[in-house]
């Protein structure tokens, strides 16, 4: 019995591909009570999770996440909210001294919590049997993204998690061993080749083909970042392997730009729409 817990993290597997079928009540209630219970903060909790099952709002997310069907076969969708509103609320009845908004460690706190809350809840769903799929893509239209869900001033999204029942099980992916991403005491540089190395080992599944499209988008994209010589580069690299690796193809490729995707002073305006001024480096009464 006590294996379980590892079984279940060895075999989970990101699933985007749902069966529209319904949660019942009796699920969601036990995985939403399992991440309610996740450690945060100073145990505050400033957190909120939005529980999307209306069709339409399913659909829309699914477009403000590249089209990703899946988003609106899957019955439910759970955004993650960073959340000082409801302190705020409370401080209102019970002063206190507060600069949360305002400071860049208490946001990056709260993305933790939201991120520890999340993954509790997929194994919890992994438990139950459901699928989940994890989704940063809604960042990229974080402003529509809080309009979509009405969120009120001092909740700010941190991610989103998709889940249902899986048309199929698939087994999971390659990973990095631990004895890769853990360092003993102190960070220890490891070389290179041995990086390299682990990276192909862990990604020897992701051998994209070179189409023409995908080459010139990787070249340009290299282009525009690190100048001609760079793009040059990385057309030489392609054509000596003869595939795209796999952060040439989601860095250089998959994840583009698109059209009403925020840039930085789009993110600094959201963030000062929602109350969060720490862009600023002002630390002011609220």
């Amino acid at each position: 019995m006590e294996q379980e817990i590892y079984t279940l993290i060895r075999q989970r597997a990101t699933c985007r591909s749902f069966r529209s079928d319904p949660i019942s009540d009796e699920v969601i209630g036990r995985l939403l009570d399992a991440g309610c219970k996740s450690p945060s903060s100073c145990g505050f909790q400033s957190i909120s999770i939005i529980k999307v099952t209306d069709e339409g709002k399913r659909k829309r997310l699914a477009e403000l996440s590249r089209h990703q069907h899946f988003i609106a076969v899957a019955p439910v969708s759970l955004v993650f909210c960073v959340d000082y509103h409801r302190m705020l609320q409370i401080l209102r009845r019970e002063p206190a001294p507060f600069r949360g908004p305002q400071q860049f460690h208490s946001l990056w706190m709260g993305i933790v919590d939201a991120a520890i809350c999340a993954q509790t809840i997929v194994l919890a769903a992994e438990f139950e049997g459901l699928g989940s799929c994890y989704n940063g893509n809604v960042l990229n239209t974080i402003d529509q993204l809080s309009q979509l869900l009405e969120l009120p001033e001092y909740v700010c999204p941190a991610i989103m998690l998709t889940l249902g029942w899986p048309k199929v099980r698939h087994k999971q992916p390659p990973k990095y061993p631990a004895s890769l991403l853990v360092h003993e005491n102190q960070y220890q540089v490891r070389g290179d080749d041995a990086v390299y190395s682990a990276y192909r080992k862990q990604n020897r599944y992701q051998k994209l083909p070179p189409k023409p499209e995908w080459v010139a988008a990787c070249c340009e994209a290299g282009r525009a970042i690190h100048g001609e010589a760079y793009a040059q580069r990385i057309r030489e690299d392609i054509e000596k392997k003869a595939f795209l690796g796999s952060y040439q193809y989601w860095l250089g490729c998959y994840y583009a730009d698109e059209p009403g995707y925020l840039d930085f002073s789009g993110y600094q305006n959201y963030m000062r729409q929602q109350g969060f001024t720490w862009l600023e480096g002002k630390e002011t009464d609220i």
